[in-house]
């Protein structure tokens, strides 16, 4: 992983040789917030799992990091829209398939800036992240594949949230899709999304 800066935001990079690759941006969750990229590789999530190999995608994963000026990543979007046109450039990305996925906090933020920045993403897959459920909110997600995933033992973030959403949000997009993961607790979740349900598969298909 390499370590950068730009538009405000620091950040680490998963770059394989390649061109026109898809980009995944990973929004970490709260313990990660502040001006060390280290706190990124603590939590048992998909920074971590890239850093010890678990995973090795044809993709480029950017795994930004959320000041500690900044209390939620809905205040980053355009911060974070900024960011992602300069890795596009930058890596000769395909900006056709750039999609966002995040944990906990940044489970919250990934349906925050899905919604604030739709045309922007080809995939959305927020993890064990909550949702306002507005009218505003569906129709901006309307036309965004969108796959989220909860623990059935969650106790930090009541999965019943966006499961409800995820619902509300089917009607008039078929491709929202909702997983509850069995006897999952919170901090549970993104191993078993990332290394057994093969989300990136998913997100840069």
């Amino acid at each position: 992983l390499t370590e950068g800066e730009a538009s405000g935001l620091a950040y680490l990079l998963y770059a394989p040789v390649g061109e026109d690759l898809p980009l995944v941006i990973y929004l970490h969750g709260g313990s990660g917030r502040g001006d060390d990229l280290s706190l990124l590789l603590e939590a048992e999530s998909l920074p971590k799992f890239l850093e010890e190999g678990e995973l090795a995608p044809k993709a480029l994963v950017l795994m930004p990091q959320l000041p500690k000026s900044m209390n939620g990543w809905s205040e980053a979007a355009s911060d974070l829209d900024g960011l992602i046109d300069e890795i596009i450039q930058a890596y000769d990305a395909d900006p056709d398939r750039v999609s966002l996925t995040g944990h906990s906090m940044g489970g919250t933020g990934a349906f925050a800036v899905a919604a604030a920045l739709p045309d922007r993403f080809s995939r959305a897959a927020p993890l064990s992240g909550s949702v306002r459920d507005t009218r505003d909110t569906r129709q901006a997600l309307s036309d965004l594949p969108l796959w989220a995933f909860a623990g059935s033992k969650d106790t930090v973030v009541d999965p019943a949230a966006s499961e409800a959403f995820v619902q509300a949000l089917h009607v008039v997009n078929p491709d929202a899709r909702f997983t509850l993961l069995r006897g999952v607790d919170h901090f549970g979740v993104p191993a078993e999304a990332f290394l057994r349900e093969d989300l990136l598969d998913w997100l840069t298909a």
